[in-house]
């Protein structure tokens, strides 16, 4: 889920911002924000205190680099 939300991330951030880097990163901050709030509200309703930061840094090294590798993506076959 995280790693489509990043791809789906990075296309929005690439098509409404463009170039402009702060605007398209902090698209990547919602979604992954957007990614927690959901996994928690589907998935992980019943879960204890302790348990929650569990889910708040699980994936999030995949979310950065599928976000990451799809905005550069974007950005060099735009060049091209």
């Amino acid at each position: 889920m995280r790693a489509g939300l990043a791809l789906l991330g990075a296309l929005a951030a690439y098509n409404v911002f463009g170039t402009d880097y702060l605007d398209g990163l902090l698209v990547g901050v919602m979604f992954y924000l957007a990614s927690y709030y959901l996994a928690r509200a589907l998935w992980f309703r019943e879960l204890d205190r302790d348990d929650v930061g569990k889910i708040y840094s699980t994936g999030i090294g995949g979310f950065v680099l599928v976000f990451l590798f799809t905005w550069i993506l974007l950005f060099t076959l735009a060049s091209a």
